[in-house]
């Protein structure tokens, strides 16, 4: 992918944008790449991304033509001004940090997690540096405004009389869209506990391989209540197993924070 990114660096370097860094992202910058996955490309300017013409973008969808021969795609670059970076960065240190809603991605664009893991192909001007060495070691206020953020919503629906009713009726469609939800406020509540940044959009259960504060065979519980066996016929049962990881998530949390009130935040 290093070739790559030195011909993506020669097209995207090839118009007026101040100071630049150009960085590898996605799942390579992981480490959880495969034979499916693409390559992702931030770059960082001054100045904004221009109009497409028939300069840059000309070369660069050539460039995207001739890895894609080679059964390699390469994804459309994102371009971010330096304010914007820094500007979001600030928020997310703030506690006020909300993922940008993304069409592609179920859970938003987590930028910190972005830039935590980036890949510098070009940094002359340490844009990239200078933001991740805001974050390690991991912020205490990003870690409490995660928790605060997604442990409430866990809270309330446990013991929600709609819920339970809902599960006890059968009500699939209401009941995927739940389950999932509540699965990902348990991961994010598990990652921020363990001062990890939460991976975005992929490989949710690989990150919680590495984390560990979890409640026990958080893996292998959380598979099968996503994937029952019977998911139709279990549904009860299938919320009976949330609502004890939600209990041993919430328990976790109480030992670390012993004097933290979590209600009171949206849901």
């Amino acid at each position: 992918m290093l070739d790559a990114a030195a011909e993506a660096l020669e097209v995207f370097g090839d118009y007026d944008t101040g100071r630049f860094a150009l960085t590898l992202s996605g799942s390579i910058s992981k480490g959880t790449s495969d034979a499916l996955s693409d390559v992702d490309f931030r770059f960082y300017s001054d100045k904004p991304r221009p109009d497409a013409g028939p300069g840059w973008e000309a070369r660069w969808q050539a460039l995207r033509r001739r890895w894609d021969e080679r059964g390699v795609v390469l994804d459309e670059p994102w371009f971010r001004t330096v304010g914007e970076v820094d500007a979001c960065v600030d928020s997310w240190l703030a506690g006020h940090g909300v993922p940008d809603d993304l069409i592609w991605t179920v859970w938003g664009y987590h930028p910190l997690a972005d830039l935590a893991r980036q890949v510098p192909i070009y940094d002359a001007h340490d844009l990239v540096g200078r933001w991740r060495s805001l974050l390690v070691p991991y912020p205490d206020a990003v870690r409490l405004a995660t928790i605060r953020r997604h442990l409430p919503a866990l809270l309330y629906w446990r013991g929600d009389y709609h819920y339970r009713n809902k599960a006890r009726r059968g009500d699939l469609v209401f009941l995927a869209g739940l389950t999932t939800k509540l699965v990902h406020h348990v991961v994010q509540v598990l990652a921020a506990l363990n001062r990890a940044y939460y991976p975005g959009d992929g490989n949710n259960l690989r990150l919680l391989s590495t984390l560990s504060i979890l409640p026990s065979k958080a893996e292998e519980r959380i598979t099968r209540i996503l994937y029952p066996a019977q998911a139709a016929a279990d549904l009860v049962g299938q919320r009976e197993q949330l609502i004890a990881l939600i209990d041993e998530t919430a328990a976790l949390v109480t030992a670390e924070f012993p004097d933290q009130d979590w209600w009171g935040h949206d849901h």
